[in-house]
């Protein structure tokens, strides 16, 4: 079961995950060169650029769904209580399981995405876009978090979708890491063969 929670912890604790997002973003991922940024760990494998790139589009194409929750103020009556759902939790926890892979819709894949133009540093881009994900938390302590709206295909309340955006964040980022890892063993095979 899901304990309500004080909102302005649980907004606190959505800061602290965004922030070490940036932090990793910056010093794990801002100082690799472009080969290391787009190599694919296999064809079907997203590259460190590929994880940004879809986390960036994601964004851009789910934002409009919650954005207009945030203009809701919280009710008088809420106590300053935050109560997640139990099925987003239950389908965050599932989808948000790195042995698992789930498809990503086309229009958030990095691979139908890479014939746009896209952004000339995708990782200047991931920092913004962290920096607006920060900004709505902020903006969302005046909200009413459990306002409902209808999110990827289920009606989330407010305070879960923040979740699920810094989870979502998180997932991507740990993919990231492991494109990394798989680069580094490679060029090392290279390096030492």
């Amino acid at each position: 079961m899901l304990h309500p929670v004080p909102k302005q912890a649980y907004l606190a604790e959505l800061q602290a995950r965004i922030e070490q997002n940036r932090w990793m973003v910056e010093t794990v991922f801002m100082p690799l060169d472009q080969e290391a940024r787009s190599r694919q760990p296999a064809p079907d494998e997203w590259s460190v650029d590929q994880c940004f790139q879809h986390l960036i589009v994601a964004f851009e194409g789910l934002s409009p769904n919650f954005i207009p929750a945030l203009d809701k103020p919280e009710s008088a009556d809420s106590g300053g209580i935050f109560r997640p759902s139990f099925w987003p939790r239950r389908l965050n926890s599932i989808m948000f399981d790195p042995q698992k892979k789930f498809p990503t819709s086309k229009r958030y894949n990095p691979a139908e995405t890479s014939e746009k133009t896209f952004y000339c540093n995708v990782l200047d881009q991931s920092l913004t876009r962290l920096d607006q994900l920060s900004k709505i938390v902020e903006r969302a302590a005046q909200a009413d978090l459990q306002t409902k709206c209808w999110f990827l295909f289920l009606r989330y309340n407010l305070g879960d979708i923040l979740n699920y955006l810094v989870s979502h964040d998180e997932l991507h980022i740990g993919q990231a890491r492991r494109a990394l890892e798989t680069y580094k063993q490679e060029k090392k095979a290279t390096n030492d063969g």
